[in-house]
């Protein structure tokens, strides 16, 4: 696999966070883009600002998540209902568990994805609020 890796050119500002889980919500997120990538063998890791939250994008070219099923997948077991799922192994705990991660940092997780084209997930993480600033 080739794993791309694009980073701000500024750092960005700080976020409260555990680094240890949040390190684990974004491994989980390149270990599902390997094991569903149908032959994609690149992936790319995107560190940005968006207004005031820091955000980790993981975008995969493997086989795609349907509109119905995206509604699902941070369920807990729950896996997609694609004939590959069988060959994957797994136990529908990762994303379930990205996503409760995610919120504990007062985030949130998304994902934008079409069937045969691949996957983004993103995990949107609040920027730590300069002292005195109201939201």
């Amino acid at each position: 696999f080739e794993v791309l890796v694009e980073e701000p050119e500024e750092a960005l500002p700080p976020v409260n966070a555990d680094a240890g889980a949040l390190g684990q919500a974004v491994c989980n997120l390149v270990d599902n883009a390997i094991k569903y990538s149908n032959g994609g063998r690149r992936i790319a890791v995107r560190l940005r600002r968006e207004k005031r939250h820091a955000v980790v994008s993981v975008r995969d070219e493997g086989i795609g998540i349907s509109r119905e099923e995206q509604q699902r997948i941070f369920e807990r077991f729950h896996r997609v209902s694609t004939g590959l799922v069988h060959d994957v192994k797994g136990s529908g705990l990762g994303l379930s568990l990205v996503r409760h991660i995610a919120e504990s940092h007062g985030g949130r997780v998304t994902v934008a994805s079409e069937l045969g084209k691949g996957s983004t997930f993103t995990i949107h993480l609040p920027l730590v609020r300069p002292r005195g600033e109201t939201a």
